[in-house]
Formats: structure tokens, C-alpha cells, sequence
């Protein structure tokens, strides 16, 4: 954020002199000769009813000193103002003293003097002004072109209201500038949330006190939610304040990167754990299997021992579907549910249950990795919908598959699919582990199908959940719009 000060180009006012001197005569002749200037007079001592106070001295712009009275009435006083010495005698100890800063010793050279000084503070002064507008205009340029959005702003009753915005702010952000000028920064880009609220609250306070801060926030933009890192100076530090500037360095695409990190690491350890346990379960059991076949001779050993391989050929299917789950789906087009299940349903071993179709609907998918989500259902459908409470085979199965409706957030309607079957059920205390890698009902299974299903349909953008039934069986419903 950027302030400049304001350059007074009102024309000059005459320069005002106060002539000092323990004689109030000689004080006013010289006064009269000043005609050029606003010039009083003023005697020194206590009985004088001229004598001049701490206000004449501090706004005199020249002094005028006619003998040591004059000077002692202007040393040590503050102000900005030049010290003439008035005299007879240059040398003469008035005249010598470290506070004059000119001397004159004739009407003419006084009223000369007096000429030199002023033109030489406002050359000054025009100089100073001529600064301060070149710094006023690279203060402004830098400001414009910092890379990162940035706002100048000033409190006004504990709110920032923006004083000016940079280009940056305006297309990060989505905001015009002649739309959050004028208005409070808060309202326009911290979230509506009590946790958002408070932590604005607690910013504004931390930077009224003069205290600089820096860190990571989430913040509002025309178009959604944004991470930034916020840095925040206020115009003085240690101080009250009421103006300071921010910026905002968007890290969004690097929190997204590190999320992502953090998910591949978790299935990493995901894997880790599957690989260390399961997979050498049934090593174990073939290798142990393989050496009854060679120690007894019999080859029923050897069908076991392909058992235990095929379980571990399973698995590390599983694992392979499991590691190419990403955030991205590839292309997606329209597509029919009840079309992709039916490919599904092909590709399953069901056995003799049946799929039966309560209506269709399209939605905008990929087809491979939709069809890979259905036949992991339908999988758990087949392997664990027929089995009763005491652990055997129950009867047929049904496997319904059809459209869905929702209640979304604002109160309209959401649509998606279902697939329910009129199995055993789902754990009725277990329903929200069904997705967790590993987890599983079954002695022999892998854990791994519906956290495959799980898996894709994030990576769809879709919420899944299970629950039971009507049936009593399990239902999986996918929200996709």
C-alpha cells in the first residue's frame, strides 16, 4: 500500500518576521523598514508590554536580532525559524554567535538578507516537493506492479476499508477496484464461516496495535475459495494505527500439491501394510503346502498351494487398481448406468443372482473406471449378500441398480445411482468402515474392493455411502450431481 502526501501548490503567503531587541524603539524603526515582509516587533525584558512569547518566536519564520537581549529571547526557544544579526559590528559578539545564520549591517543589506534566505528556502522547498512527487510516482508504480494482489487500506471504526487495489488483486480475485473501494476488505473475501470471523477479528486487532503479521489463510474469490499466504505491515510499527497495506501470495496450486502428496503417502503406507500382512499369509501357506507335496509325494498338497497363489494373484490385482487411482479420471463423456452395468455385471462371477434395473440415469463419467466401480460392487454383492448370519449360503440374490434423488445443500434436487442388493446386510455398527483399505468381513478377502469403489468415485468428484436397505441388504448410493 502506498501514501503520498499532498503538495501544497497554493500560492505563497508573505514571510513573517519578528524583530528582537531590549530597546523597543530601535525593535520597531526596524520593523517599519520591513515593508516586504510581515514584520513585528518585540522588546525584551519583564515590564515590557511587548515582550514576546513562545508563540510569536515559534511561528516567526526569521528572527531578526538587534543586540544580545534579542538573541538570548530566541536561543534555546524551538521553531524553524533563521536568526539574523542586525548590527553595527560583525564581530561583535551577538553577530558571532553560533546561533545566527546570516548578518546585515545596513538597512539595504538587512532587507537583502532577509530576500536571500526566503529564496533560498523555497528553492528548497520546491526541490523537497519535487522529491516527494518523484517518490510519490515510483512508490506508485512499484505498488501497481507487484506481482502478488495487493490493497492499501485505512480503519475506519475497527473496519479495513480499501483505499486502492493493485491490478493483480483485481484478477485474482475477481473484484473491480470501483467495486471494493470505499468498502470493507472483509466483507468482500474472508469466508462466512465463526472460524474465518474470528480470525479476521483477530488480525484487524493485532494490526492497530502496530504489530506486522504473516500467515497462511483461506480467502474468498469471485470464483471460489483461494489459499494465501497473507502478509499484512501496518503504516507505523509499535504503534496505534489506522492505515497500512496487504498482500496476498496465492499458494493454492502448492497446498493442492502437497494434499496430494500426503494422499499418495498414505496409500503407500496402505500398500505397505497389505504387502507385509496379506500377501504373506498365503505365501506362507503355499510354500508350507508345496513342501508337504514334496516330503509326502501327494498332489493335493500342490492344489492348496495353487489356492494360496491364486489368493495372492488377487491381491495384488487389488493392489495394482489401487495405485492407479489419482485425481483425475481421464476423459469423461455422457454415459448410461444401466448400460456400464450390464458390462459389469458380465464380468463378475455372480453366480445365479440377478440384476434388475429401477430405471436409468446418464451421467457425465469415465466409462473404464465407472464400469472397474460397478464390478467391485457388484463383487461384494456376490461374495458376501448370500451368506446368512450363521455363515452359510442364503438364497438367490438380487442386485438392483437405478437412479437416485437427493436433497442438496440450497434445498433443490441432486440426482445419482444406486446398487442394492437383498443380501444379509452391511455390519449395522461397521457401515461407515467399508471403505477402509483392508477391511473385510470375509476370512478370505481382500479389503480391498470398495475402497477401490471409494477411490474412483472421489476421483470423480462423487460422495458414496452405505447403509442398509429396505430390504435388509446393502445400498450404496452415489451422489454425482
Amino acid at each position: 500500500m502506498v501514501f503520498i502526501g499532498i503538495v501544497n501548490t497554493e500560492p505563497r503567503r508573505r514571510r513573517s518576521v519578528l524583530v528582537l531587541s531590549g530597546n523597543p524603539g530601535d525593535a520597531a524603526d526596524v520593523a517599519d523598514t520591513l515593508h516586504a515582509f510581515d514584520a513585528s516587533a518585540a522588546s525584551i525584558g519583564d515590564a515590557a508590554p511587548s515582550a514576546p512569547g513562545d508563540d510569536d518566536i515559534a511561528t516567526a519564520d526569521i528572527a531578526v536580532v538587534l543586540d544580545a537581549e534579542g538573541l538570548d529571547a530566541v536561543r534555546d526557544r524551538g521553531g524553524s525559524f533563521r536568526v539574523v544579526a542586525f548590527v553595527d559590528d560583525p564581530v561583535a559578539p551577538p553577530a558571532t554567535d553560533p546561533l545566527v545564520d546570516a548578518i546585515a549591517t545596513t538597512p539595504a543589506d538587512l532587507d537583502a538578507t532577509l530576500r536571500w534566505l526566503v529564496r533560498r528556502e523555497e528553492s528548497t522547498l520546491d526541490h523537497a516537493n519535487e522529491r516527494l512527487r518523484a517518490e510519490r510516482d515510483r512508490l506508485l508504480a512499484l505498488f501497481s506492479n507487484v506481482p502478488d494482489p495487493a490493497i492499501a487500506y485505512d480503519y475506519v471504526d475497527g473496519d479495513p476499508i480499501v483505499h486502492r487495489v493493485n491490478d493483480a488483486f483485481e484478477e485474482t480475485f475477481g473484484y473491480d477496484a470501483d467495486r471494493v473501494v470505499g468498502e470493507s476488505v472483509d466483507d468482500y473475501i474472508v469466508p462466512t464461516t465463526d472460524e474465518a470471523a474470528s480470525e479476521a477479528a483477530d488480525l484487524n486487532e493485532r494490526l492497530q496495535r502496530g504489530e506486522s503479521v504473516r500467515r497462511e489463510v483461506t480467502r474468498e474469490t469471485a470464483e471460489g475459495p483461494r489459499h494465501f499466504i497473507l502478509h499484512v505491515v501496518p503504516i507505523r510499527l509499535d504503534a496505534e494505527n489506522v492505515s497500512g497495506y496487504a498482500i496476498y501470495t496465492d499458494v493454492t496450486e502448492r497446498r493442492e500439491h502437497e494434499a496430494a502428496l500426503e494422499r499418495q503417502n498414505e496409500r503407500l503406507d496402505e500398500f505397505a501394510s497389505i504387502v507385509s500382512h496379506d500377501l504373506r499369509n498365503p505365501l506362507s501357506v503355499a510354500e508350507g503346502y508345496v513342501d508337504l507335496a514334496r516330503e509326502t509325494g501327494e498332489t493335493e498338497y500342490l492344489e492348496k498351494a495353487t489356492e494360496a497363489l491364486g489368493r495372492m494373484d488377487e491381491l495384488v490385482g487389488d493392489l495394482l487398481s489401487l495405485a492407479r487411482q489419482g485425481e483425475s479420471v481421464g476423459e469423461t463423456q455422457s454415459v448410461s448406468i444401466s448400460a456400464l452395468a450390464r458390462d459389469a455385471w458380465e464380468s463378475v462371477d455372480t453366480d445365479d443372482a440377478e440384476l434388475v434395473f429401477d430405471g436409468d440415469v446418464t451421467i457425465d463419467a469415465n466409462p473404464t473406471r465407472t464400469r472397474e466401480l460397478l464390478e467391485n460392487v457388484f463383487r461384494n454383492s456376490a461374495e458376501h449378500g448370500r451368506q446368512s448370519p450363521d455363515g452359510s449360503g442364503g438364497d438367490a440374490l438380487t442386485v438392483h441398480v437405478g437412479a437416485v434423488s437427493f436433497r442438496g445443500a440450497d434445498g433443490g434436487s441432486e440426482s445419482g445411482f444406486f446398487v442394492e442388493d437383498d443380501g444379509c446386510g452391511l455390519p449395522t455398527d461397521e457401515c461407515d468402515r467399508v471403505f477402509e483399505s483392508g477391511f473385510t468381513t470375509e476370512e478370505n478377502g481382500t479389503g480391498l474392493g470398495l475402497a477401490i469403489t471409494e477411490r474412483i468415485a472421489d476421483a470423480h468428484g462423487w460422495d458414496v455411502r452405505a447403509l442398509t436397505g429396505d430390504s435388509g441388504g446393502a445400498r450404496f448410493e452415489f451422489r454425482t450431481s
